[in-house]
């Protein structure tokens, strides 16, 4: 390019970042604030290719989405841009029916707005279309610039995996992410953040991933706030403080069956947790507990209990779903390859086996290929809501549950075991939570005003005397302290 050519482009590129920014502060008066300025930067000057951000109610996730989209489609000619959101009438009342779409950028750059398609043409052949994720068909093929995904939470992991993502191969495109945390911890946005965090963990460069609270917006009523803020604190309602107005990921709320659970209390790296267990690994009552499912998922928890600190350790977990590999022929040997791992030079009586009582083909088949004898659960001796609230009180005693890490897909369901509007128990993805079940059933657990030894903590001089890594605990519940990107509020606008 002649230097005519550079000096020409600079000089429109100027001119349209002056009447953007006038309207940003004349027309909308809602100049952007730090956080908003930290998106822009990523994506304009460091060419991120996946930028996530997670926010808190009104925080201005959308005007940020707007400015990028806006500003990208007005510096380049014939970019394609598309407002993803979970559902297409969802994403035309949050962009198109309330006009933020249409009215954002300087109109005298605007050629066309089509309701119908939900489209903004630009007089440089670029355009902006909103449109929803349940619409998969449509999507396929396409070749964007920039695709942004809104209100995350409630995206369909479907589309992302099989559509969108192929899609944006081809021009190696950027893909940015707004959304407030899920409620649920079996929303694919949990999937996808982590796996990001692994990403930005192992050195990607190309990944960025950020937290904005309600109050980063310097137009939110700081009294009003702090008001909300003590209201639902005082009420009990902290995780819904914390996900909905800090912007940080906390399962629970009202309807949440297990209130108590808390990863930061609960959740131990499998060094720390196996440790802990080493001096008295002989006085332990050791369990295997399975729940089969040839056909759907079938799942295994592996867990020890002390009968004189009532204390329940959840050591380990076999969460299958490949119906390849769910034959009792193949699960039976990861089960005991694991049970030497956990308990290495245990005597064969050592584990008790229990298994879903209904799943009488298992006991059969176990007994037929290995000679061996599992145990029935005990689910229909029992009444299954004083379970739940036993388990519910092994969660509230402090220092009695202890789960490793490696229990990836037990706190999944944990976390995402809420009830429906009629107050009912979920009936799906709780497999491991009925190995909990039985597991409470057989080894009697009674409640104790505190158990006898205290969980190891994170800097305790215990942890470093076996020279473990006092960090190596730090998994996904505190990844959010280790990861979060500072905010880098000095530089220019981007």
């Amino acid at each position: 390019m002649k230097a005519s050519d550079v000096v020409s482009v600079l000089g429109r590129h100027g001119d349209i970042m002056t009447k953007v920014y006038d309207r940003i502060n004349k027309h909308h008066k809602k100049p952007l604030h730090k956080g908003q300025i930290q998106l822009a930067r990523d994506y304009f000057v460091r060419g991120m290719r996946i930028i996530m951000s997670q926010w808190g109610r009104s925080s201005g996730k959308t005007e940020s989405a707007l400015f990028v989209a806006c500003v990208a489609s007005l510096l380049n000619d014939n970019f394609l841009t598309y407002i993803i959101t979970p559902e297409r009438k969802q994403g035309k009342e949050i962009y198109c029916a309330s006009r933020r779409l249409q009215d954002y950028a300087p109109q005298e750059y605007v050629k066309d707005f089509n309701i119908t398609e939900q489209r903004l043409v630009f007089k440089n052949h670029s355009f902006i279309c909103v449109d929803g994720c349940e619409n998969y068909n449509a999507h396929r093929g396409l070749k964007p610039n920039l695709v942004i995904y809104d209100e995350f939470q409630n995206h369909n992991r479907e589309f992302h995996l099989e559509v969108m993502a192929p899609n944006l191969l081809a021009k190696q495109s950027s893909l940015m992410i707004f959304g407030t945390p899920p409620k649920q911890r079996s929303a694919y946005y949990v999937e996808f953040r982590e796996q990001l965090l692994k990403q930005i963990k192992e050195g990607d460069v190309t990944r960025a991933y950020y937290e904005f609270p309600t109050s980063i917006n310097p137009t939110i009523d700081e009294a009003e706030l702090a008001k909300t803020r003590k209201e639902l604190i005082d009420s009990g309602n902290d995780v819904i403080w914390q996900r909905e107005y800090e912007g940080k990921l906390a399962f629970g709320g009202e309807d949440v069956v297990f209130p108590k659970w808390n990863p930061v209390n609960h959740v131990r790296t499998h060094k720390v947790v196996m440790s802990f267990l080493e001096p008295d690994k002989h006085h332990l009552k050791w369990y295997t507990i399975c729940d089969p499912g040839a056909s759907s998922c079938f799942g295994v928890l592996f867990a020890a209990h002390n009968p004189y600190t009532q204390q329940v350790f959840m050591l380990d977990e076999i969460y299958e779903k490949d119906r390849m590999r769910t034959d009792t022929k193949s699960i039976w040997n990861r089960i005991k390859k694991k049970q030497a791992e956990l308990f290495p030079g245990a005597s064969p009586r050592a584990w008790k086996v229990i298994y879903d009582e209904q799943a009488a083909w298992f006991q059969r088949e176990i007994a037929a290929n290995f000679k061996e004898g599992v145990i029935p659960s005990m689910k229909q001796k029992h009444d299954r809501e004083d379970e739940i609230s036993r388990i519910k009180m092994l969660m509230a005693n402090h220092g009695s549950l202890i789960v490793s890490d490696r229990c990836y897909w037990l706190r999944w369901e944990i976390e995402s075991f809420i009830t429906d509007e009629l107050g009912r128990y979920p009936d799906k993805n709780n497999h491991l939570l009925d190995c909990f079940v039985y597991l409470m059933q057989y080894c009697n657990w009674k409640l104790l005003e505190k158990a006898d030894n205290d969980v190891v903590e994170v800097q305790s001089p215990e942890v470093k005397a076996n020279n473990l890594d006092p960090n190596d605990w730090a998994d996904t519940v505190v990844e959010d302290s280790l990861w979060r990107r500072p905010d880098d509020i000095y530089s220019e606008y981007f």
